[in-house]
Order: C-alpha cells, then structure tokens, then sequence
C-alpha cells in the first residue's frame, strides 16, 4: 500500500429514498485532493447470502427465476436477503430450503464475503457452503417468486460458469464455494 490513498470527507448526507429493500443516500463529498462530488449516491441494500448447495453425490443445487432488473429468467445459486440481526448461517439455512426445499445440511460454512458494487453499495453478499443437503420440503416461494429447482453435476454447473450463463456474482460464489469443497483448485 502506497499510502497515498485516503477516503473522502463527507460534509453532508441525506436519505432521499427509504423502503425495506433500498436506501438512496445523497452524500456530499470532497476527495483527498480536494474535489468536490455533490451529490455522490450511495445505494444502501441488506446484506444477503448466496449458498453453493451440494447433495451426496456432488449435484449442484440452481435456481431458475425471472430477474426484473435484468429483464430476463436467470439461472443461478439459491440466494436471499439477510434480515435485521439474522446469523449468516441461519439466513443461508432458510433461504435454502424457502427456495429449494432443500435442506439438512450436514454442514453450512461461510466461505467468503464480497461486495457486488464497493464504489456504490453497501452491503456484502456472504456465500456459505451447504454440504450433503437433501430434499426435505416443498417449496415455499413468496408470492413475488417463481422458482425452478435445477440439480446438475458440479462440473455441469462450473462449464455454464465459465460459458456466461450464470450471473457474475454468482459465478464468484459457486468458484468460491466448490474451492471450499475440495471439487476444484483455485
């Protein structure tokens, strides 16, 4: 680290959107080098978990759904928002099986925390490991989500990673999260 970096001065803030899923803040700022960025927004989302879940014989457990910000039906990683004072793993554990139906993890480990966006957001998407889930439930979508279930191989999973079929976050947790079940070698 050179040093040379510093954070930038905020000399006012204001929220000018609040909802449960969303926080516009309007911040204004003066960097280290003395200009001014007014308004700077900053985006202030929950935290939410991403789960790589693995079954017995190493299926890769993916949802289906349409994305309204995209515009398009993805194919991803079952994954959810955190809510207020919730424990990751415990958030990760019924994310899964609300989304999925899936479940018993024989062990759930945080792998990694990243942020989707460091320059506006302000959370972090945490990605846990589910290991030697099985299907427990039906599911049980919320009225906004209709979800299709995909088991595949992992190195099904890993090929449509690498092709581009899934999105980039995800690809970053299901990278993560084979590395941690000793499936691939980063």
């Amino acid at each position: 680290m050179s040093g040379k970096l510093k954070p930038w001065t905020v000399r006012g803030s204001k929220h000018v959107l609040r909802s449960p899923w969303i926080s516009v803040r309007a911040d204004d700022c003066v960097t280290a080098e003395g200009v001014e960025i007014s308004p700077f927004y900053v985006l202030e989302y929950p935290d939410w978990v991403n789960i790589v879940a693995l079954d017995a014989e190493d299926h890769v457990i993916l949802v289906r759904q349409y994305r309204h910000g995209l515009g398009r039906i993805t194919l991803g990683v079952p994954a959810g928002t955190i809510e207020a004072g919730e424990p990751i793993l415990e958030a990760a554990a019924r994310e899964l099986l609300e989304e999925t139906g899936y479940g018993n993890a024989a062990q759930l480990t945080l792998v990694a925390s990243l942020s989707a966006n460091a320059a506006s957001n302000t959370n972090l998407c945490h990605t846990v490991l589910a290991e030697n889930v099985s299907q427990i439930s039906t599911l049980r979508h919320d009225p906004t989500e209709v979800i299709e279930v995909e088991r595949m191989p992992y190195r099904e999973a890993l090929e449509l990673a690498i092709g581009g079929a899934l999105t980039s976050i995800t690809v970053a947790s299901l990278m993560l999260g084979l590395n941690a079940a000793n499936k691939i070698s980063l």
